[in-house]
């Protein structure tokens, strides 16, 4: 086998109009940091905020308050994480819907096309889920030490390999989730335009009939949904997370507690042997 024609680097113009569009959501998101950086080194704290300055400390406000009610305090300053998260969640929905030409693959098949969602492409989801994957399992980990691989062994040792499987759900429900809700709106929006415009007449169609229906359509397909989205995205993240942190108390209370069911059985072990002589 000659795996240099199954397995070929793709070129910059091979590359995913998906994955063109990503890249621009995160440049976008990069721009926004520095712009908020420079603005900040000019900032007064004793002066009330305006403008640009204003909303963000109102995002970052509101980040801050729903990591401490669903994390705790443990989580302080994880709201920054949330918010490029929802960030990209949502400028990938909208260039999605505003359709910019890709001109940047001038030389692709793909050349100077409206750039699509990227979360239609189950790559990108599958990037930022695998992110909030890692981090829910290392901070078991940092939390439980050596009591993390316990999970794999519980209730007893032959359930590891079915452990081992479900310990992946959470990666494949975020990603599947937020690519079928993208899949979905791509396809509906897709069955709108080609049905109306099979059905109606093009001058009709692209006067009076286009300009009212595509507007509505993509903004509860392109806009709504992917606010809701990053919401339940975001939402899920926190849970997951903070559901597998755990404090030095509870450690504590927890060794306390298979002591003390250690000592239960031993002592029921000791009754059994009493009565039988």
């Amino acid at each position: 086998m000659d795996f240099n024609k199954i397995i070929e680097p793709l070129s910059y113009d091979n590359l995913p109009p998906e994955f063109i569009t990503s890249l621009l959501a995160l440049v976008i998101i990069l721009i926004i940091t520095l712009v908020i950086n420079i603005k900040l080194k000019k900032y007064n704290p004793l002066e009330r905020p305006k403008g640009f300055l204003h909303l963000v400390e109102i995002a970052i406000d509101f980040a801050d308050r729903q990591v401490t009610s669903l994390m705790g305090d443990a989580f302080e300053g994880f709201g920054g994480y949330l918010l490029v998260v929802c960030g990209y969640i949502f400028l990938g929905f909208f260039i999605g819907m505003i359709g910019i030409p890709n001109f940047f693959q001038i030389n692709s098949s793909w050349a100077f096309e409206a750039l699509p969602n990227p979360f239609t492409n189950m790559a990108m989801p599958l990037s930022i889920a695998l992110i909030t994957f890692c981090l829910t399992h290392y901070t078991s980990i940092r939390c439980k030490k050596w009591s993390y691989f316990k999970r794999f062994t519980e209730p007893f040792v032959v359930f590891a390999p079915i452990n081992l499987v479900t310990m992946w759900s959470s990666l494949l429900s975020l990603t599947l989730r937020l690519f079928g809700n993208a899949l979905a709106g791509y396809c509906v929006i897709t069955l709108i335009y080609v049905g109306i415009g099979s059905s109606i007449p093009n001058s009709w169609y692209g006067l009076f009939i286009s300009p009212i229906i595509a507007p509505i359509a993509h903004l509860y397909f392109d806009m709504f949904d992917g606010f809701i989205q990053l919401m339940v995205f975001g939402m899920l993240t926190m849970i997951n997370i903070s559901g597998e942190y755990a404090t030095k108390a509870e450690l504590l209370e927890e060794k306390k507690e298979k002591k003390a069911l250690k000592l239960e059985k031993k002592q029921k072990r000791l009754a059994r042997k009493e009565k039988a002589q």
